[in-house]
């Protein structure tokens, strides 16, 4: 059997932040024509590493090798240079320009006229239509990235690592808001790009979707290399062992609480867009689980109680009151809060520190006179990073610096801050590692047993069977089925979502 080439070493990383150590010794190689994955929890280093191989950070000691020399990648410029492409969770596009433009961003191919130079529009033009059929995209080169959906746009970010001529692409939880299909889609084409020799570095807390594209998998723990996995070794609960080592017993902690009465009752909503006579009841205590897929209206749902999206017909009650929620003020009023999907939409000011972003939806409880008490501000905040654990626990970090998984502990403590009555939490646990997920299982029933009320937006079926009491499936915009806890199984979630009856 052939020995691969390997074309990239990284030996003895080592990475601080603010004296902390996030990245201990440690390893990573890739072969020529691999998917070599990278699995790991939340803050464990895996996109420090990346971040390291794409020019964005100086490492502290270590060696990095390409083709097996030794180089100092100066900056993500140079990173390019030395055919290393990265593409990232969040969508890195000028949504205001086409696909052509976005593709051969600072790449553009240059012709001269006497002394003058000129983009070579035509051969840009001719060259994204090639990449467009290549990546079997069927749309024009002059549609604006704004106009595409979110799993074109992370196709179109491939598409630019093509023209960069990158030989190792790093895939870093791009597949979160990917559906099912337009997964299966990006691995054909990740597939397709192995083929022709070029090496992904693919990093997802989803084991199924590793274990399907995946060559090898290296596992990293509290910025440490684990183990390095071979395809034909690959074992979940191995793997999952590996990771997180002894810090998880059960993977869905559920606590028996007193469920109570109705606290919201929601009668006929329905929107212009997509909602049709929505009808459904929120108990005092409970964990209410919403399952659809994508274009359900689920999201729709969310925003409407929470005040984003206006509803064209229908009544909210809450404690037997009927109340009004045109903006998101009326909703934070009302004692609702919300999580968005995405957490950057209403949900956190990421160049502002964890204390401020908790303290940010109730001022009034930490100003003295006309004064914002610094002091008031430092307790109550390291009260709730101290209750939901959150790290680093120091409260003036920046948000933007934190794991997805304690950004997302930060967005709940800040409504936790305000004494909100009712959550409504849109995906907490996507992109966050097993750990982390059972974290906020457990802040989820310590909030229900003071009496909050929470509804539980999620696409993963397995949470939504552990965690809740009830579950509503949405199909086109209606809800078509409920189950009570012990009801449901994950087919026939499905089903009802897939054919809505």
């Amino acid at each position: 059997m052939k020995i691969p080439d390997t074309i990239l070493e990284m030996i003895g990383i080592n990475k601080k932040f603010n004296g902390n150590p996030v990245l201990k010794n440690a390893n990573f190689s890739l072969y020529s024509g691999e998917v070599h994955a990278i699995f790991g929890e939340n803050g464990s280093g895996k996109t420090t590493l990346m971040n390291i191989l794409a020019g964005t950070l100086a490492m502290d000691g270590g060696e990095i090798r390409l083709h097996g020399k030794p180089v100092q990648i100066k900056n993500a410029k140079h990173a390019q240079e030395l055919g290393i492409g990265v593409i990232f969770q969040d969508t890195n596009l000028f949504y205001d320009m086409n696909i052509a433009e976005n593709i051969f961003i600072n790449q553009e191919p240059i012709y001269k006229f006497g002394l003058f130079k000129f983009i070579n529009w035509k051969k840009i033009n001719s060259s994204t239509k090639e990449i467009l059929e290549y990546l079997n995209i069927n749309v024009d080169f002059e549609t604006p990235v704004k106009a595409l959906g979110y799993g074109k746009q992370k196709l179109i970010e491939v598409a630019r690592t093509i023209v960069n001529k990158s030989q190792i692409i790093i895939m870093d939880e791009i597949t979160v808001d990917l559906t099912e299909n337009e997964i299966e889609f990006l691995h054909n084409v990740i597939r397709n790009l192995k083929s022709k020799g070029v090496s992904i570095i693919y990093i997802s807390h989803r084991l199924d979707e590793l274990q399907q594209i995946a060559d090898r998998i290296t596992v990293i723990r509290d910025g440490t290399t684990v183990a390095t996995v071979d395809k034909e070794k690959f074992d979940s609960g191995k793997l999952v062992n590996m990771m997180v080592g002894d810090k998880i017993k059960d993977r869905y902690p559920k606590l028996d609480v007193k469920i109570g009465k109705d606290v919201l009752i929601v009668k006929n909503v329905s929107t212009d867009s997509l909602l049709r006579n929505i009808s459904f009841s929120l108990r005092k205590g409970e964990i209410l689980g919403i399952f659809g897929l994508k274009g359900s209206g689920k999201s729709a749902l969310a925003k409407v109680l929470f005040g984003i999206e206006n509803m064209k017909s229908g009544n909210i009650y809450l404690n037997g009151r009927k109340i009004k929620i045109k903006s998101t003020v009326d909703a934070v009023r009302n004692g609702i809060s919300y999580m968005p999907l995405n957490r950057l939409d209403v949900g956190q000011i990421s160049d502002a520190s964890i204390a401020d972003n908790i303290v940010i939806t109730k001022l009034d409880d930490i100003i003295r006179t006309v004064f914002l008490s610094n002091n008031l501000k430092r307790s109550k905040a390291e009260r709730y990073i101290k209750m939901l654990g959150i790290r680093p626990s120091n409260i003036y970090e920046l948000i933007k610096n934190l794991s997805g998984g304690n950004q997302k502990k930060v967005i709940l403590a800040k409504w936790l801050f305000r004494k909100s009555k009712i959550l409504i939490l849109n995906e907490p646990t996507s992109s966050i590692d097993v750990v982390s997920k059972v974290d906020i299982y457990n802040i989820l029933n310590e909030l229900v047993m003071s009496g909050v009320s929470i509804i539980l937006i999620s696409s993963e079926i397995p949470e939504l069977i552990g965690i809740c009491d009830r579950i509503l499936v949405m199909h086109k915009g209606s809800l078509v089925k409920e189950f009570n806890r012990g009801e449901a199984t994950q087919e026939l979630i499905l089903h009802y979502a897939s054919v809505g009856s």
